[in-house]
């Protein structure tokens, strides 16, 4: 069994976005505490770790450990369709196979149910990786540099240089950059044990950092040469950490 209150529709609601650009068919392991999900996304290039504790939610009830796979783009059609002043619950009706998703205002209520799926076998391991630099910046400065190298390229280098943070691509059109210099205001901390650097598909690291930068005001990221680069977006409540492949050669 498991059941949620939500009255912090929209936060949940972009949450769901943030997961979603990364997993079109997502496995929650659910339990007393709190709801979570590992998983790659098809072309195994990138990775989310996300977890929702019971606290986030005005009522959470859950016996045994229930596991939820769902479509995440259905999913999201019904979020949708919540608007702001509606109470929302979800509750997982086991027997019939379905996910079960009410709003509720003023002595009207809609209902909505959408079919789970079979649970995935497949056990997605936490990588493990020693990352020799680290950033914490302001996701928005992050997001505004993402966006800068999008006008330029399908690439883009980030790099742990001296004191500096930098993001930067180049093209047949030009070239972007955006550097931050330890002690930077948007750069909250900067930590490098050596010059680190790798290469991103460009699609992956925009979709992820303007998904998850209107839940979060700070990102940190890690980053080791050539490396998968781990970014984390800070929550009021709950974990939501990214990893994405490098390019090699490129």
């Amino acid at each position: 069994m498991f059941e949620v209150d939500i009255s912090r529709t929209e936060s949940f609601r972009n949450l769901v976005k943030a997961i979603s650009v990364i997993v079109e068919e997502g496995s929650f392991n659910i339990d007393e505490e709190r709801i979570r999900l590992l998983a790659m996304d098809p072309s195994h290039v990138a990775m989310v770790d996300f977890e929702l504790p019971k606290e986030f939610f005005d009522k959470y009830q859950c016996q045994g450990e229930p596991k939820l796979s769902i479509n995440m783009g259905e999913f999201l059609k019904f979020l949708d369709r919540v608007e702001r002043d509606e109470e929302l619950k979800i509750r997982l009706d086991e027997e019939q196979a379905q996910l079960v998703i009410q709003c509720r205002r003023g002595g009207h209520t809609r209902r909505f149910m959408m079919p789970i799926l079979e649970p995935t076998e497949e056990e997605v391991p936490s990588p493990k990786i020693f990352f020799k630099a680290s950033a914490r910046v302001m996701a928005q400065s992050l997001r505004q540099a993402v966006r800068d190298a999008a006008l330029v390229s399908e690439h883009v280098r980030l790099e742990f240089v001296g004191d500096e943070f930098r993001i930067g691509a180049a093209g047949d059109v030009g070239s972007a950059s955006s550097v931050w210099e330890r002690g930077a205001d948007e750069l909250l901390e900067l930590r490098a044990e050596e010059e680190s650097r790798a290469t991103f598909t460009l699609s992956y690291l925009q979709d992820i950092v303007n998904a998850a930068s209107v839940s979060s005001e700070v990102a940190t990221l890690e980053l080791s040469t050539d490396m998968p680069i781990k970014l984390g977006f800070e929550l009021p409540q709950g974990r939501l950490v990214y990893y994405l492949a490098p390019c090699i050669g490129v």
